[in-house]
């Protein structure tokens, strides 16, 4: 287990490396307006991505181990396709995305989707390694495609970025069925039966997620439409560099779910999660003391001059970024405690926030109101789960409070050593 969650956490640091290498090559190249129109063609792809893992996402997971593979691959291919090309022409049609870029769109979204599909057909076979090394591989191809059509080519447009996400994924396609086995007997390829079970599983699971996404990046399509996507491009530039301070506390939450999902001991399971809160809490605060201490000449020096403002999103947005974080302890022990709606309701109320904060902050304030906004929303959904779990687990507001001992607690957890 622990080997899983090192090679697990070594590629996560892989691909987030590679992604802020792709975030700075691209910001540099194509300036804050390309980065504008690429964060929303790649929010759109995560939307096209969000509806089609009601099917193919992580239900998979679970069903893999009781059906036939080609029982799960045939409706989930099937529900990719149709929903890529359906889902790019709407987002086309509401103006959610640049018309030109629609049939790029349904492509690079159906590419992404079939490959999510075979890593949860990985994932659910324990296939863990090969997981890891398509997902590593399909982000360092991205950044090795753009070095090349950039740097060598010359090719420097955002279509070029896109036929680097579309290299990226045929090849991690290829890759990912290397991780997935068949089964010999014969069995029919289609179960209508399975199919409603997969559409009721997954889209039970979805539901929380796809209000999670629109919390997140909702204001994107609110920054675009009182302002214009150079100011697009500068937010998201400064929520990129923000949420990568995510990996550490992403990784400890995988240690914490897989921890209580095998453990019957309630009191155990409470004092992990206040251990992981603490450590994530003190751990994601001094990351985002770090980033706040970097001045607008650090990110001009990076990003070039059209980014002089990033400092000002990433202040903003930094009281959200640590709500987040410890957000994931709570969210890892409600689903692995089979309290999941919790979540889901955390993410309502943040959702609500957004809406009511965005087209008002935003309008007044721009990017900084943006921050603000998702700062608020997070340590909303965030203060509901506390709450919940102050109550759920029995505990008192002195728990809360960091102590040595916690910290040792879980430093031992994450060498291995209980």
């Amino acid at each position: 287990m622990i080997r899983k969650i090192l090679s697990t956490t070594a590629a996560r640091l892989l691909i987030a490396s590679a992604n802020l290498g792709i975030v700075w090559l691209a910001a540099r190249t194509l300036g804050a307006e390309g980065m504008g129109t690429i964060s929303l063609f790649i929010l759109g792809i995560s939307i096209v991505q969000m509806i089609s893992a009601m099917v193919g996402g992580s239900a998979l997971v679970y069903l893999v181990p009781r059906y036939p593979v080609v029982q799960l691959l045939l409706p989930s291919w099937l529900w990719a396709v149709f929903v890529s090309l359906s889902g790019s022409y709407l987002l086309c049609l509401f103006g959610l995305i640049p018309g030109e870029l629609t049939p790029a769109l349904a492509a690079v979204s159906l590419l992404q989707s079939l490959f999510s599909i075979n890593q949860n057909i990985q994932l659910g076979q324990e296939k863990v390694l090969q997981y890891n090394i398509a997902a590593v591989l399909q982000t360092v191809t991205v950044l090795i495609t753009l070095i090349i059509l950039f740097e060598i080519f010359r090719q420097q447009t955002i279509q070029s970025y896109i036929t680097a996400l579309f290299i990226s994924y045929s090849l991690g396609i290829l890759l990912s069925f290397t991780g997935i086995t068949r089964g010999k007997e014969r069995v029919k390829r289609w179960n209508p039966e399975l199919f409603r079970e997969i559409f009721r599983f997954g889209g039970y699971l979805q539901a929380a997620s796809f209000m999670q996404l629109f919390n997140y990046r909702l204001s994107y399509y609110i920054i675009e439409k009182y302002f214009d996507r150079a100011t697009l491009g500068v937010f998201s530039i400064g929520v990129q560099i923000s949420e990568s301070v995510w990996i550490i506390s992403k990784s400890i939450a995988l240690v914490q779910y897989a921890r209580i999902s095998n453990s019957k001991d309630s009191l155990y399971t409470r004092n992990l999660t206040l251990g992981f809160i603490k450590f994530t809490a003190l751990f994601t605060t001094l990351i985002a003391g770090i980033l706040l201490m970097l001045p607008s000449e650090f990110f001009v020096l990076i990003f070039q001059s059209d980014f002089s403002n990033v400092n000002k999103v990433i202040l903003s947005l930094s009281a959200g970024i640590i709500a987040v974080a410890v957000s994931l302890m709570f969210s890892h022990y409600f689903s692995g405690s089979g309290k999941p709606w919790h979540n889901t309701v955390s993410s309502g109320i943040g959702l609500i926030f957004t809406f009511i904060l965005g087209f008002t902050l935003i309008p007044a304030m721009g990017i900084t109101g943006a921050g603000i906004t998702a700062s608020v929303s997070y340590t909303a959904g965030m203060t509901y789960q506390l709450l919940i779990f102050k109550k759920v687990a029995e505990c008192k507001w002195q728990d809360f409070l960091i102590k040595k001992e916690d910290i040792m607690q879980v430093a031992d957890i994450l060498r291995g050593r209980t």
